[in-house]
């Protein structure tokens, strides 16, 4: 039994050696791992463990050789243990199984590292890959960052070529005008200088009684003159009104002045170059070439009052000598250039003396603007009721190197030759917007003012006294230009009126919006006022 026993077991591990593999079963090798039809080494065999295929066939391969004597006789406890193992066999059957499953476990681990290190390696891979994704983006922003800024300073350059080009430019453009500028000034200042010779030659013949002129003789009646109370009866007139040449509307007066004036419209030229922009029958507004606007009127509109004489002479050259003789028998000679502008003054009084108030005919020293006393704010406030401090304040001496240096156009017209002689603002004079009159209350505020010029006047008769108009800046610049020529003609009117302040002691000019108080665009009281300045020290 014990021999077929051990020749049944030797007979199957050489069948499970030499059969194919998927005909073997787990019955053959109990004590052995299969996987599918393949036995897993180690194996157990009759207590033994095989680690390799090849020891299991060795082991068959001597057992069969052997003969039956001299085997171990096998009893009944020997199947027994074959067929229910020892505890040692199960020790060691459990010893395999673990190092099996150790093995299994070691596998499963370095299939697990094998795992892990491919990650790593795959992630490594995408954080170099990243890397290099980000090095090259940001290479690429920078070669972009350089190629902007590359394109920036291109752009910065040509921006700075082109305001450098501009600036060039703008300076020739500068200078040209500068240059026209001055060649325009010097040809003006030719021509007023024979404007000037040929006035003066007809002046001095008239004097001799040996000028030829038209001659007109009126006298003055109240509708030919207007109170300081009374609005202008017209409006500024502007260009297609003008042209029109429809005098309807106009009083006696205007029409008289503007015969005086040449009857000139609204575009045309007058012989110096300036254009005529606006007229509002007692004032004409014109235009040079350099664009800067002037306001022309009869001057001595103001000295001519009702009861007086007037005797016009008018010369071929177009300039005129007016004789204003007064009831009193004081008269004022005045004469005035073709464009009705004054050009010379004397008041003879009474008694025959004669004093020079202005006289534009002498040679004019050319104003260097740059050389002048710098004057930033020059103005005078006093109390209207203090007489002694408006006295002094009309009495304030001018530099030395100053006095009697400019002619009167010069100081009309110059802003910083008239700064140089302090103007006093009269705050009791407020005008309406649009309108030149000053109600009698409002006059008699300037009793102060009126009865310290008429003292100043009175000791030293050649004192001349330069009344300002201006306005706020809403409206058109012509007609302000016009508006505040009346608003000081009216200050002078009521000053006369009410304080008998000689009439051609005072010269009258308007600024307009040019000198604003309180500069805004806006309606503003303060823009709309009047200053007085004692211009005496100044004149030639």
């Amino acid at each position: 039994m014990n021999r077929l026993i051990k020749s049944t077991t030797a007979l199957s591990m050489s069948l499970a050696l030499t059969m194919p593999t998927h005909l073997i079963a787990q019955a053959d090798f109990p004590d052995c791992q299969l996987d599918g039809s393949q036995l897993l080494f180690p194996c157990v065999v009759e207590r033994e463990v095989f680690r390799q295929p090849e020891e299991l066939a060795t082991l068959i391969e001597n057992r069969g050789a052997t003969s039956e004597d001299t085997q171990t006789t096998t009893t009944e406890q020997d199947d027994e243990r074959i067929i229910a193992p020892s505890a040692q066999e199960e020790t060691e059957a459990e010893r395999i199984a673990a190092e099996q499953a150790q093995a299994q476990a070691e596998e499963a681990a370095r299939i697990a590292a094998e795992q892990a290190a491919a990650e790593e390696a795959a992630r490594i891979e995408a954080e170099q890959a990243a890397a290099q994704d980000a090095e090259r983006a940001a290479a690429e922003q920078v070669e972009r960052d350089r190629i902007a800024a590359e394109q920036a300073a291109a752009d910065e350059a040509a921006r700075v070529a082109a305001a450098q080009a501009q600036a060039q430019a703008d300076a020739g453009a500068a200078a040209q005008l500068e240059a026209d500028r001055a060649a325009l000034e010097e040809e003006r200042r030719a021509a007023r200088e024979e404007e000037l010779a040929a006035a003066a030659a007809a002046a001095a013949a008239a004097e001799a009684g040996n000028a030829e002129a038209a001659v007109v003789t009126e006298e003055v009646t109240e509708d030919q003159v207007r109170a300081s109370d009374e609005e202008f009866e017209t409006g500024v007139t502007g260009q297609q009104a003008a042209n029109s040449g429809d005098d309807d509307g106009l009083s006696k007066f205007e029409k008289a002045l503007l015969l005086g004036l040449g009857a000139v419209v609204v575009g045309s030229i007058l012989k110096n170059g300036d254009k005529v922009v606006s007229r509002s029958g007692d004032r004409v507004v014109v235009e040079d070439p350099n664009g800067d606007l002037r306001v022309l009127k009869d001057d001595d509109a103001l000295i001519r009052r009702p009861g007086d004489e007037v005797r016009t002479e008018t010369f071929d050259d177009g300039s005129s000598r007016n004789i204003v003789t007064k009831p009193d028998g004081s008269r004022i000679v005045t004469i005035r250039g073709r464009d009705g502008t004054v050009l010379r003054r004397v008041s003879i009084d009474a008694q025959g003396n004669e004093y020079v108030l202005f006289d534009d005919l002498q040679q004019e020293e050319q104003v260097v603007v740059n050389e002048l006393p710098q004057v930033q704010q020059n103005t005078t406030r006093v109390s209207t009721t203090d007489e002694d401090a408006l006295r002094a304040a009309l009495q304030a001496e001018l530099n030395a190197q100053q006095q009697g240096r400019f002619s009167l156009r010069q100081v009309r017209e110059i802003k910083q030759v008239r700064a140089l002689a302090p103007e006093l603002e009269l705050d009791a004079v407020r005008f309406a917007t649009g309108s030149a009159a000053i109600q009698p209350e409002q006059a008699r505020s300037l009793a102060s003012i009126g009865r310290t010029l008429s003292e100043l006047i009175a000791r030293d008769p050649r004192t001349v006294i330069l009344v300002e108009g201006h306005t706020d800046a809403v409206g058109d610049a012509t007609y302000n230009l016009a508006l505040s020529d009346r608003r000081a003609e009216t200050v002078a009117l009521a000053l006369t009126e009410y304080f008998d302040v000689p009439p051609e002691n005072m010269i009258t000019q308007g600024y307009g919006e040019a000198a604003l108080k309180v500069p805004t665009l806006e309606a503003e009281p303060a823009n709309r006022r009047a200053v007085v300045r004692n211009i005496t020290s100044l004149l030639r």
